[in-house]
């Protein structure tokens, strides 16, 4: 006499922890003779999956083997629950070997963070602007040829100017300057030669930004971070300097930018 149902599946149970275990020490004598983790993992799921096949083969053998005295519709309800039956444990061989795989596999490369927002300044440190001057100074001198200008006016714009460039970039700032310099060194003559002091547009738009180093820095903001300068410029120093000597910037040079840097802010 067949077992009880309920009984049936608690042997069942009992397989199933005996087989976790033994998944347990194969792994770990395969670990220790140096078999690849993947190549573990592709062993184990191959011998399951090959027993769900035999399992499977076993159940479509019930097909052939229907109730006793089953009437013809029954035999067909059963012979289309084996197959069903059977079909399923196709689905589950073939889920085993793509999970082993899965394991395996690399994984994807996650995404890189999103970028944070930068973090703005309420003052810059007068050592902070003194730098930064002292940098444009030198660069002003190379590429305007002019060191005629009130350095205290200068350090007043430039004291402003820098709020408009993020804390985490202020350290760098002066290297991140001295770049920008050089990409655009050409573009940066051609400004000064047209309408700085004695240029050949000087009289026509003259801007008198044009005559103070930290037109450099303004240039690098003007690119970088336009409206973020803009907002700390207005109420702060006139308006319409900016504007016009935003728009030689801009609109009035002919030599191209160079190519800015991925993160500049």
């Amino acid at each position: 006499m067949p077992e009880p149902v309920p009984q049936r599946q608690a042997a069942i149970t009992v397989y199933g922890d005996r087989a976790a275990a033994a998944l347990r020490q194969v792994t770990s004598v395969l670990d220790n003779a140096g078999v690849a983790p993947e190549e573990i993992q592709e062993l184990l799921a191959l011998i399951q999956a090959g027993a769900i096949e035999g399992a499977q083969g076993d159940v479509l053998d019930l097909a052939e083997r229907p109730p006793p005295d089953a009437t013809a519709p029954a035999v067909q309800g059963w012979v289309a629950a084996v197959e069903a039956a059977a079909a399923e444990l196709a689905h589950i061989a073939d889920r085993t070997m793509t999970l082993a795989r899965l394991a395996v596999r690399p994984a994807a490369p996650t995404a890189p963070p999103a970028p944070s927002l930068p973090t703005p300044i309420d003052e810059a440190p007068q050592e902070q602007v003194e730098q930064v001057l002292a940098a444009a100074e030198r660069l002003f001198a190379e590429l305007a040829g002019h060191t005629d200008y009130s350095r205290e006016a200068s350090l007043e714009t430039l004291a402003v100017v820098l709020t408009a460039v993020a804390a985490e970039d202020q350290a760098g700032y002066v290297a991140q300057l001295e770049d920008f310099a050089a990409r655009n060194r050409d573009r940066l003559m051609e400004l000064y030669r047209k309408y700085g002091p004695g240029g050949e547009l000087a009289r026509l738009e003259r801007s008198g930004l044009v005559e103070h180093p930290e037109s450099i820095v303004i240039c690098e903001r003007l690119d970088a971070a336009p409206m973020w300068l803009q907002g700390v410029w207005d109420g702060e120093i006139e308006e319409l300097t900016l504007e016009r000597f935003a728009q030689l910037w801009q609109f009035g040079c002919h030599t191209p930018r160079g190519s800015r840097p991925s993160r500049a802010r």
